[in-house]
């Protein structure tokens, strides 16, 4: 799973995004050796063995990940946040409508960014229904897949999802007791070597990053939705 795909500077990324938008933003070169790392390994496009997914619809993605997804012959999923849709930093209409003419597959992110579970029924299930309603609206295709936003998720939202007309729907990482059938991804961060990258795709992670991200499900267990999300802007700040 990408994000942002960078060149520069100065970089291409939109303003006021979530706080930690930036660990998950990766070089042009980076991403550029990670397709090539791909196809020397004798990956092919889309199989079920490998799927290519962006998160948010930034606009460095068309500028830069388009070209060498096409270069190399891969197809991906690009998700869209609907009401970002050609603000700043991010893809107009005229992109998207590339990509899906370049073949690429065009899906859901939600309406505005939301974290679902936070949201009354009602309002999740519109967050679902006029995000895919208003893709295919303008796009005039179908919009069969969903990549559920920020990381929380549970049966209810996935089951709606499905009940919605949706067909695919992709998370982050699977949370305990989840029952629903979906796809689960790897985020892809700044900081990976193709080591690091290779170790991914065999579903592999250094000792201490497994530990870690133990630790961060049992915070996101304790501390909800509201409260994880504090915690972790709180700890990037001190950081950086």
């Amino acid at each position: 799973m990408y994000h942002g795909i960078l060149s520069g500077p100065p970089h291409t990324v939109p303003p006021n995004r979530e706080t930690g938008a930036e660990i998950y933003d990766i070089s042009l070169e980076n991403f550029k050796a990670q397709m090539g790392w791909l196809k020397d390994k004798g990956y092919a496009p889309q199989s079920r063995d490998l799927i290519i997914t962006f998160d948010d619809g930034e606009l460095n993605n068309f500028q830069y990940a388009l070209p060498v997804l096409k270069d190399f012959g891969w197809k991906a999923y690009f998700f869209i946040i609907v009401k970002r849709i050609g603000k700043n930093g991010y893809m107009g209409w005229e992109e998207i409508k590339e990509l899906h003419r370049a073949g690429m597959i065009i899906g859901s992110h939600g309406l505005t960014h939301e974290i679902l579970t936070n949201l009354l029924d009602s309002q999740m299930e519109e967050e679902l229904k006029a995000s895919k309603q208003n893709l295919e609206r303008n796009l005039g295709v179908p919009i069969d897949s969903i990549s559920i936003p920020r990381g929380f998720c549970n049966d209810k939202v996935i089951d709606t999802a499905y009940r919605l007309g949706y067909k695919t729907v992709f998370i982050s990482e699977r949370p305990a007791g989840l029952k629903s059938g979906c796809f689960s991804r790897v985020a892809v961060k700044s900081n990976w070597p193709l080591k690091r990258f290779d170790m991914a795709l065999k579903g592999k992670a250094p000792v201490l990053e497994s530990l870690g991200n133990t630790f961060k499900k049992i915070l996101k267990t304790i501390l909800r939705e509201s409260g994880y999300n504090w915690v972790r802007g709180v700890m990037i700040k001190i950081l950086r």
